[in-house]
């Protein structure tokens, strides 16, 4: 019997654009880890220290800053999401390269 939907008649092709492991996704990945990192270390002391009360931030950090009702945690977070993403894809795309 021949059906269009057969799932043994399919072939399984990945999509040309989907692009596989590379050492530069790991590099990426390590940047962009790092540099949550480092702008959460910022923040915090930005918004710690004593003697400053100008704090000058973002358009994009003001808005996570007033919506969540001038919350510091929340920008803490946001980097946070960042670094944890950045060295999520610096271990997958290294696993995915050694593993061949």
């Amino acid at each position: 019997m021949n059906s269009i939907n057969d799932p043994a008649s399919q072939k399984t092709n990945k999509p040309a654009d989907d692009d596989g492991p590379s050492w530069g996704g790991v590099i990426v990945g390590l940047l962009l880890g790092f540099a949550g990192v480092a702008l959460i270390f910022y923040r915090y002391n930005q918004f710690h220290s004593i003697g400053d009360e100008n704090i000058s931030i973002t358009k994009i950090e003001m808005l996570i800053y007033k919506t969540t009702g001038k919350s510091l945690w929340a920008l803490i977070a946001a980097y946070a999401l960042v670094s944890v993403v950045g060295f999520y894809l610096a271990v997958s795309n290294y696993t995915k390269l050694t593993a061949k």
